[in-house]
């Protein structure tokens, strides 16, 4: 991973989070994702296996989105219900539009996630370790990725960050820093991970612990 693969990731992050960003601008960054996703599988994995843990381990205990299950090839909620369409988000955020697309508070989980997508946000709540064997298993199978391989990867990885970014923004609100702050620190991490090098994995445990939803938070919502 070169510094302009690290640059280019980096713009990804913002442009999801910054929602004003030019759609040329927006076409040329996920452009670059996407190579990125076929030719370092396994940074990218590992990357994504530390943010997605993060988003989903940061939310509160008693979220169910933070307590799915995989059955199968199926991610389901504590209910036993499957997860992964827009009406799993309305625990919190009822429809105000009868055309989703419009609606400011479930446009950005209008399209359903990708049974793999779903899982990932299920396996993310064990931790970075199990998540990265997850990838490692199923998707990063080998240091370059061709064609459909490439494809599945890159769909994982935006659907599950996207989903599990709209979750917590939820509690943490639309500016909340503990995204791209989690985002930027694993991009330096992924790289040790994938070469075998130590890193702080002490100081990480503490950002996240600090930027948790408080326990409660959510049956406030509810």
């Amino acid at each position: 991973m070169d510094q302009k693969d690290i640059d280019w990731v980096s713009r990804w992050v913002v442009a999801q989070c910054e929602p004003l960003i030019a759609t040329a601008v927006r076409q040329e960054i996920d452009e670059h994702f996407a190579g990125i996703a076929a030719s370092d599988p396994l940074w990218l994995s590992a990357w994504a296996s530390g943010l997605v843990s993060d988003l989903v381990r940061s939310l509160d205990p008693e979220d169910p989105w933070r307590n799915l299950e995989v059955d199968g090839d199926r991610a389901l909620l504590p209910d036993g219900s499957p997860f992964g369409t827009w009406v799993d988000a309305t625990d919190i955020v009822p429809p105000s539009v009868p055309d989703r697309r419009s609606d400011l508070g479930l446009a950005a989980v209008d399209m359903p996630l990708s049974a793999r997508s779903a899982e990932l946000i299920a396996v993310a709540a064990g931790g970075w370790r199990r998540t990265l064997d997850w990838f490692r298993d199923n998707l990063a199978t080998a240091p370059v990725l061709e064609g459909d391989r490439a494809a599945e990867l890159l769909t994982t990885v935006e659907e599950a960050i996207r989903w599990a970014m709209f979750r917590r923004r939820l509690f943490a609100g639309m500016e909340d820093p503990f995204i791209p702050v989690s985002a930027v620190a694993w991009i330096s991490r992924a790289g040790k991970m994938v070469n075998g090098e130590a890193w702080d994995e002490a100081r990480a445990a503490r950002v996240l612990e600090s930027n948790r939803i408080h326990p409660g938070t959510y049956g406030q919502f509810v």
